[in-house]
């Protein structure tokens, strides 16, 4: 039997951690340069000793000017004493700015951003504003898609011709997926229908179903490549199929969990994580979904091989070097319902112990 390795954990978002931390500067000077018509911005953070001021900024508003302060944080993750250093050193200057605009790569959990709001008002900063990883990407998505090619090589404009050929290709391959893949027998008995409602897996012909790159030629062999890296060909288990593609079960055989506090938020963690054990969070076991668009899929063989009986489906690994559009993550809310999705709004990082 050949080892097989699971893809790796991700989500479809911009990495900006994966910017040199000079480069993420660049991208926020560029952000804010287009926020006002300033009458003077200065980038001090590529200079270094900038006295907690990556981005000094004055906007003249009238008869009064308004002063800028702007920190830049590349942080993947960032803890309250974190929170604390970026004030402490904005108020280490002469003088205090009538705005500070923190701009972190990262997520802030409600208490983290409450506590930051709060903790720059008692240290006389009167107005604070904060963009994190979401904000950012929303900002680069909906308004600044050139910055978003410069900085990430993500290009949104589509020619008409090639949006129609992709539409067409991928009701074709919906049709001919769920003519093959689906097992119309099982879904004409009415007597599945109850257990479809929870588990939409049993739909498919097969639980079990291979995922190949189309530009892999390691199979039938074990995959050596590294661990944060997505194995060119790996077995996986299907889920279900949605508007736009076929859906995965991810790592079920070895199961995910993720943390999660009284408010919501959670973060994805290991089997090792030290934090299990504190009572502020609740671990829960989660479902990891994979979400392949059905133009991703170029092929597929319903019977397996030589090796397998398993279907085989030969995808192209364009999307971060992966075939998915999304990875999403569901739980059990309760005995015959189905798996609750967990809100993408509330992903975070919690404090290390």
């Amino acid at each position: 039997m050949y080892m097989i390795k699971q893809p790796t954990t991700t989500i479809n978002r911009l990495h900006f951690t994966d910017l040199d931390p000079l480069r993420f500067e660049d991208l926020c000077l560029n952000l804010v340069s287009r926020l006002r018509d300033w009458k003077e911005l200065n980038h001090f953070g590529r200079k270094g000793s900038d006295g907690g001021v990556d981005i000094h900024a004055i906007e003249s508003d009238g008869d009064k000017e308004k002063v800028w302060f702007v920190q830049c944080k590349r942080y993947s993750a960032i803890s309250k004493s974190e929170l604390t250093k970026i004030v402490d050193k904005t108020t280490s200057n002469p003088s205090l700015p009538d705005k500070l605009l923190v701009i972190i790569a990262c997520d802030l959990s409600r208490s983290q951003y409450d506590y930051l709001k709060a903790y720059s008002l008692e240290s006389g900063i009167e107005e604070i504003e904060i963009w994190t990883a979401t904000t950012l990407e929303t900002k680069l998505y909906k308004d600044y898609k050139d910055l978003l090619f410069v900085y990430f090589g993500v290009r949104l404009e589509k020619n008409t011709k090639d949006n129609a050929a992709r539409v067409k290709y991928s009701i074709n391959m919906e049709k001919r997926i769920t003519k093959d893949l689906i097992d119309h027998a099982y879904l004409k008995d009415s007597k599945n229908w109850k257990k479809l409602a929870t588990r939409p897996y049993y739909k498919f012909i097969t639980l079990e179903v291979y995922i190949h790159s189309i530009d892999d030629t390691t199979y039938p062999k074990a995959d050596t490549r590294k661990s944060n890296e997505i194995s060119p060909w790996f077995r996986t288990n299907f889920y279900d199929t949605y508007h736009n593609g076929i859906e995965l079960w991810l790592g079920a055989a070895i199961g995910r969990y993720v943390l999660m506090n009284q408010e919501g938020y959670w973060e994805l963690i290991d089997h090792f994580d030290e934090r299990r054990a504190d009572p502020k969070y609740t671990v829960v076991s989660v479902m990891e979904i994979g979400r392949i668009p059905y133009y991703n899929i170029v092929s597929y063989k319903v019977n397996g091989d030589e090796y397998t009986s398993e279907p085989h489906i030969y995808c192209r690994f364009n999307i971060n070097g992966m075939p998915y559009e999304e990875i999403y993550y569901r739980y059990e809310s309760g005995e015959g319902m189905l798996p609750l999705e967990l809100d993408k709004e509330k992903r975070t990082a919690f404090p290390k112990n």
